[in-house]
């Protein structure tokens, strides 16, 4: 019995225990798993269990423990702690529940407990002592603090993230109301990222970007934070500048930096950044406004040529709409205000649906739904674009791939989403779509891209390679706005094209006016011995409908039929 071990002038019973309290006291005693102990009134050990024992004390026995206090077993700080604490209680006589502390050993260890002190009375309710029990909870506060690591940083670089960045920009700005002085925004955009990824892959584009995060870091002071926003941008937050002439060096200082080579594997993997940088003096900016002005002004070094730095005019910026708009949409990008309705597209046959080509919108905070031909033309002008094609292809794929899992969906079903210019020009465009497919485990088949005539005119080498690696995934291909460009039939014949989409200008007027209805006729006859379907878009009379289903067109889409949908108003309609 563990009992043996009390020393009699430390610890007198007035009656003998009952059965039943020999029990519990024995096995709380010989617990290996909690960390019992008993102490007088000057803290010195009464008897302690065998779980304490053998992690506080190894080696020792019960008798070399008693009268001995945590002095002479802990670091000299854990042991004046617990040594305050017992003051307390035995002065309160209220006890200290679930305490989180860090026992630091003489031996230089230090795990954490959870430890729970209480007053030790006798029978007459006097407190003669205190007693606590404890337990290492070293492995779950380290599992926490991976947690909270993760939550606050980015899990590539390693750098904050944005949450932890806009945590650290108002602390900043707090500490800029008490002492007033300069803080500097720098918004890092690596140029021509894409390539690394496209040409040797995401695990050297990862490399590439862990590589920028550590450079950044080495530049920059044990004060400021180095943050990753997603994908190739990234921040830096600099406080206590005292002029413009700092500032110019931070900046010049990141792209110098940056552009070093930098060889890997045998590889050339160097690249160089856009900085923007915004600067304030005033604590009560918003830090969302912050970003954004150094957003803008990293636009502008793009524009300048990149590889350089910009500083945002806030005189220039304020009078600019252009600026704004630039900045709520690129806000909107980030924030996932964009979302996507669906518009069906049925059979002239028998008006069965076949499928929905995604249209993106924008949800605007002040001014609501924004219509895409308010904002995508914009963003195309602005270098947006290609973030927002890359959003509305992966949202597009990911709901698709939802629908196809339910009980019930054919398999026949498409989604149309259309493609800007700027990602037909780019050579790893084919790639991207790749890899949204194996992504959401979809059928290529089931994958329409629309393509407008006007995007065909500029770098036309360029855009017939990625529209032949697009057909050899054995995605479909469609041409819209028919009509309305360069586009002839011979010339459909070099496309490739799956879908012929015939402009809302021809459909509009085609039960009325002859001219119409004999080009639509015309277009529909050399479609279909080309293998090429026609689609006719924005059908809202019944009379279009049976103009164009008497000259063979073989599927529609138009408010007639059935308006842009979401998501759970598509599944009522096919399930």
């Amino acid at each position: 019995m563990v009992e043996k071990g009390l020393h009699p002038q430390q610890l007198q019973e007035s009656e003998p225990l009952r059965d039943v309290e020999r029990t519990c006291m024995h096995n709380l005693l010989n617990s290996t798993d909690e960390r019992v102990y008993f102490k007088d009134l000057n803290s010195r050990f009464l008897l302690v269990s065998a779980g304490w024992l053998s992690t506080v004390a190894p080696g020792h026995s019960m008798e070399e423990v008693i009268g001995k206090t945590d002095f002479d077993f802990f670091g000299e700080e854990h042991a004046e702690d617990a040594l305050a604490d017992e003051r307390q209680i035995i002065l309160t006589g209220e006890p200290i529940v679930g305490k989180l502390e860090r026992e630091t050993f003489q031996d230089g260890t230090s795990p954490w407990v959870s430890t729970t002190k209480m007053p030790l009375r006798d029978e007459r309710g006097e407190i003669i002592g205190t007693f606590g029990i404890s337990r290492d909870v070293t492995a779950q506060v380290r599992a926490e603090k991976a947690l909270a690591y993760q939550v606050l940083h980015d899990p590539v670089t390693g750098l904050a993230n944005r949450a932890a960045l806009m945590d650290r920009m108002s602390q900043a700005l707090v500490a800029l109301e008490r002492q007033p002085g300069r803080l500097a925004v720098l918004y890092v955009d690596l140029d021509h990222f894409k390539e690394i990824n496209d040409a040797f892959g995401h695990a050297a584009g990862d490399r590439v970007l862990a590589e920028v995060g550590r450079r950044l870091s080495v530049l920059s002071r044990h004060v400021d934070t180095v943050a990753r926003l997603g994908g190739d941008e990234l921040v830096l937050l600099c406080g206590a500048l005292r002029d413009d002439d700092d500032i110019a060096l931070v900046g010049d200082r990141i792209v110098q930096g940056i552009r070093a080579p930098h060889l890997a594997e045998g590889r050339d993997l160097s690249v160089t950044c856009s900085v923007g940088i915004a600067v304030t003096r005033d604590p009560f900016i918003e830090p969302n406004k912050l970003i954004r002005d150094a957003d803008e002004a990293m636009y502008e070094a793009k524009q300048a040529g990149r590889n350089c730095y910009r500083i945002y005019d806030s005189a220039q910026g304020v009078a600019s709409g252009t600026s704004l708009l630039r900045a709520e949409l690129t806000h909107a990008v980030d924030e996932a205000e964009l979302f996507l309705l669906y518009q069906p597209l049925f059979s002239l046959d028998d008006q069965s649906l076949i499928g929905v080509e995604a249209l993106v919108r924008w949800r605007h905070p002040e001014r609501g739904v924004v219509p895409p031909h308010d904002f995508l033309p914009f963003a195309e002008q602005h270098g947006l674009i290609a973030r927002i094609d890359s959003f509305v292809l992966n949202e597009a794929c990911r709901q698709l791939a939802a629908w196809a899992s339910l009980d019930g969906w054919f398999s026949e079903f498409t989604m149309a989403v259309n493609v800007s210019g700027a990602e037909l020009s780019d050579p790893g465009f084919a790639r991207q779509v790749a890899e949204v497919i194996r992504r959401h485990g979809i059928k290529s088949a089931m994958l329409c891209l629309e393509i407008t005539e006007s995007a065909l005119v500029d770098e036309w080498g360029h855009v017939q390679e990625t529209l032949s690696a697009l057909s050899e995934l054995g995605v479909r291909l469609a041409l819209d706005d028919f009509g309305t460009g360069y586009s002839t039939l011979a010339h459909l014949q070099r496309l490739k094209v799956d879908i012929l989409k015939v402009d809302r200008s021809f459909v509009a007027q085609i039960s009325k006016s002859p001219l119409d209805r004999e080009i639509v006729a015309a277009v529909t006859a050399m479609s279909h011995a080309l293998g090429i379907s026609v689609v006719g878009k924005c059908i809202e009379t019944s009379q279009q409908l049976e103009t164009l289903a008497g000259l063979d067109c073989d599927q529609g889409q138009g408010f007639l039929l059935a308006r842009p949908l979401l998501p759970e108003a598509v599944v009522a309609l096919v399930i």
